[in-house]
């Protein structure tokens, strides 16, 4: 039957919306049922991406920051913990004590020597450790030593067996005469196949052991004491500094035959022309050079000038230091009351 357009939009019209209507009832039906619940839809399943949930941007964020770790006390080269433990005797549990790379004195025991032969990278980076070669195969271990236990290292090398004892590597307990410092540090055959310069002459620094004493430094050199004051003049003291001096009786020699240069109380700079400093030293205080808490010493230092006077540095000083000893113008107990005098005043 032939469709005329007419026909063709009529069923258009009509068919359209009720072919969408039974579209939607299907959907309906399908997914709810007949009962009209819908309970028995399936949950849709939750996809969770990678990215992790990021911290809120107001809240601060606590970051732990590990400590390194403390470091050992004691440090040393692997020839200074081997020598000194071979010459010790080489036990494997009697503690030894030796000296650190900074002068302390350390104490440890074979347990902190044994990594020198059984740990990797130690010797220089990449290196085997020792034990990888020497063990405790006998038959098959390089120079048939075994390295890798404290019995192994005591039996030697070149041996038959496991039970048997071969070449002392030890040196008797002589570290100068043992094959190890002969093969590790002497000809440095081992670590075997180091590159050049790999190895230091000492070997590697370890830590081993604990802290017994740090020794006192010694003490810095004193520095040098001023030169004591001495008169121009020379010669030594008298008998005066074996007297008794009397400070009431020397203040009135002092007053007699001394103010008028050194002033009342031994205070007063008189003018002194012609000397290099332009005046008469006071002695109230006095050079303190010539002080000393041992009266002798006091004395025996006032006495020089007064035995034997002085010259002052100048080309023509008008004035210069009698010598009252040596010449005879005060006798010797009136010096001694002087020195107790001026020793007086300078306390």
């Amino acid at each position: 039957m032939k469709l005329d357009f007419k026909s063709c939009m009529l069923f258009t019209l009509f068919g359209l919306p009720l072919f969408l209507l039974l579209f939607i009832a299907a959907l309906y039906f399908l997914n709810c049922g007949f009962s009209g619940n819908c309970t028995f839809i399936s949950q849709i399943e939750i996809i969770h991406t990678p990215i992790p949930t990021l911290i809120p941007a107001t809240l601060p964020s606590k970051v732990s920051v590990s400590q390194p770790e403390t470091q050992a006390e004691c440090m040393t080269t692997a020839r200074t913990l081997l020598s000194t433990w071979v010459d010790a005797g080489y036990q494997e549990t009697q503690p030894f004590q030796y000296s650190d790379i900074n002068g302390n004195i350390c104490q440890t025991t074979f347990a902190d020597v044994m990594p020198i032969f059984t740990q990797a990278n130690l010797w220089y980076d990449g290196a085997l450790a020792c034990d990888s070669c020497h063990n405790s195969d006998i038959l098959l271990s390089a120079a048939h030593l075994d390295l890798s236990s404290y019995a192994g290292i005591l039996a030697g090398g070149q041996r038959t067996s496991a039970s048997a004892v071969g070449e002392d590597i030890l040196g008797g307990g002589v570290w100068e005469n043992s094959l190890l410092n002969d093969m590790l540090f002497i000809n440095q055959v081992m670590p075997f196949g180091h590159p050049l310069r790999a190895v230091a002459a000492d070997g590697p620094t370890i830590h081993a052991g604990s802290l017994v004493f740090v020794p006192t430094p010694a003490p810095s050199e004193a520095p040098a004491q001023e030169e004591i004051a001495r008169p121009d003049n020379p010669g030594g003291s008298g008998n005066a500094v074996n007297l008794t001096g009397d400070p009431t009786a020397g203040q009135k020699v002092f007053v007699d035959h001394c103010q008028i240069c050194h002033g009342e109380a031994g205070t007063d700079n008189v003018l002194n022309p012609g000397s290099d400093d332009g005046t008469i030293p006071p002695i109230n205080p006095i050079d303190p050079t010539l002080v000393s808490s041992d009266y002798k010493t006091f004395a025996y230092n006032v006495d020089l000038f007064l035995q034997n006077g002085s010259t002052p540095e100048g080309p023509n000083a008008a004035f210069q230091m009698p010598a009252w000893g040596a010449e005879g113008a005060l006798p010797q107990q009136e010096i001694a009351d002087v020195i107790a005098y001026l020793i007086s005043l300078n306390q």
